[in-house]
């Protein structure tokens, strides 16, 4: 669908009525179309008529498009969102642009906004049975007065409206006479029609009796000036209520926020970096995406360093959580929560909200460990499952390891007598996480290589016997490399040949001298 923007030519020369109002729409291709005098052409021998452009508010222009006066309409597409200005002169039969002159008087202006308005809420029991309610909207072309809050409790049936002042930011207060899950859901359109919305949902302990649940307290202030309302929101919204005690804070070094704007979207994939390209060799076992699966089972491909993990190990600080949805109803989904410890489920903290809803999950976290995560769907209408509590074990956990394994050359030897064609290289390696199949080998005539595989990926043998191929070099070098089960590699080199010497001296006679005359 276009948009159609008004747009009238009167002797040549673009007049607007609504310049100084701009037009606010969700599409960025848009047709305008136009009226003309077809005297006032006819008079000027008007070859064509241009659209100009200007998307820094009359700084420059450009030409947008030329077309003849018979079309009718100009079409446009704008690079992206932000306000433009439309001008329009007119070719005449003496090729001279009228107006004339460099002056653009902008006719028509037009913003563009694409993005959705964010509805930040943040929803905490500031005293036993009563909670208080704190929004914030979002979007440069905010429509405030589309604001509309709703609340679920126990004891209501339903959702029932949060009356408040439509604002950009406020809080509210109101009473909860029985213990259980509070939820809020919010949604506010900008004025190029843009839909935002935002649920958030806390575990209160309810008031000291039972009775019919307060409506929210519509007399408390609404937006107050002199408190940063996006920073509470923001530091509200992070932590959320995961038990029903006071609400927790995030510890030291613990993710207590929201995935960060330069997560990338998929994690660091590093290849081995001791190949020359020429050899074939395995792919370290990196997992781009994590998949949950049962913390009883065993995942394969995981190493053995550490027999009573039975997680998942990376070996970046960013990764992706893959989800699936299940029973979804006809209101579809609102939000997909995240929640994480450092602790097997001792403290959980909410990491955030999946922005897309679109499996997978970006996480990133602060530094090597091991996290365990639970996800939560909410529905439309709002519901979903309680958030993990203390003390319940996570359906997956992540180890992130970024150490290299530890790595060593010993000796390299070769054979004598019948072994003299084998070459016995020793190494030993440490590493929590190692591989089960964590070595490689590889030789070269000097240490520029190129270096050739001797042994691709094999468990940790201590040691390894090479059989020297037929005419090799005089001397060889050697290299093992180690890799752990999250990817990290270490490499070891020999720093001096091991000189091939596989002949065997011998000797003949070849003739007989006479002996020395006696005395």
């Amino acid at each position: 669908m276009r948009t159609c923007l008004s747009l009238c030519l009167v002797a040549g020369l673009a007049t607007f009525a609504s310049a100084a109002n701009p037009i606010v729409t969700a599409k960025n291709r848009f047709r305008i179309p136009f009226k003309v005098d077809p005297a006032a052409l006819q008079r000027m021998n008007a070859q064509e008529l241009r659209l100009y452009v200007s998307s820094d508010r009359g700084a420059t222009w450009s030409l947008a498009q030329s077309i003849n006066p018979e079309i009718g309409k100009f079409e446009y597409q704008s690079p992206g969102d932000g306000e433009f200005w439309f001008s329009v002169k007119t070719l005449d039969g003496d090729n001279q642009l009228q107006p004339n002159g460099r002056v653009f008087e902008p006719g028509l202006m037009v913003i563009v906004d694409t993005r959705e308005p964010r509805v930040d809420l943040a929803l905490q029991e500031v005293q036993q049975g009563k909670v208080q309610l704190s929004w914030h909207l979002h979007d440069q072309n905010l429509d405030p007065s589309t604001l509309k809050l709703e609340y679920s409790q126990p004891g209501v049936a339903g959702w029932q409206t949060v009356s408040v002042s439509p604002r950009s930011a406020g809080q509210t207060t109101w009473s909860v006479p029985q213990g259980g899950i509070v939820a809020v859901r919010g949604s506010v359109l900008d004025q190029a029609g843009n839909l935002g919305r935002g649920t958030i949902q806390s575990t209160v302990r309810g008031g000291d009796g039972a009775g019919k649940a307060a409506m929210p307290d519509t007399r408390q202030p609404i937006a107050s000036m002199n408190r940063d309302i996006s920073t509470e929101t923001a530091n509200n919204s992070m932590t959320g209520a995961l038990s029903t005690g006071p609400m927790i804070q995030p510890s030291t070094g613990m993710v207590g926020r929201p995935v960060s704007s330069d997560v990338q979207s998929r994690p660091e994939i590093v290849k081995n970096p001791y190949t020359t390209g020429a050899e074939n060799f395995d792919e370290p076992p990196v997992q781009p995406t994590v998949t949950p699966q049962p913390t009883n089972a065993k995942v394969a491909g995981m190493g053995a360093g550490d027999p009573l993990f039975k997680g998942r190990i990376v070996a970046t600080r960013k990764f992706q959580l893959a989800y699936k949805i299940d029973d979804l109803g006809p209101s579809g989904m609102s939000a997909v929560e995240l929640f994480i410890t450092q602790n097997n489920g001792q403290q959980w903290y909410r990491y955030g909200e999946d922005a897309d809803l679109k499996s997978p999950f970006d996480v990133q976290v602060p530094q090597d460990g091991i996290y365990g995560f639970e996800i939560r769907v909410h529905s439309g209408a709002g519901l979903s499952a309680e958030p993990p509590r203390n003390g319940e074990a996570p359906s997956i956990q992540v180890k992130v390891d970024q150490t290299a394994p530890t790595l060593e050359l010993l000796a390299v030897e070769q054979g004598q007598g019948m072994q003299q064609n084998l070459v016995t290289i020793r190494w030993r390696v440490q590493d929590a996480n190692l591989s089960e199949t964590p070595i490689s080998l590889y030789g070269a005539a000097s240490p520029a290589g190129p270096w050739n595989l001797i042994s691709d990926w094999r468990p940790d043998t201590g040691s390894f016997r090479w059989e020297l191929p037929p005419n090799g070099p005089s001397q060889v070098f050697v290299r093992v490399v180690a890799r752990d089960a999250a990817g990290n590699f270490a490499k070891a080199e020999s720093t001096q040949p091991v000189v091939i010497d596989l002949k065997r001296p011998s000797a003949r006679i070849v003739d007989v001298a006479p002996g020395m005359p006696r005395d």
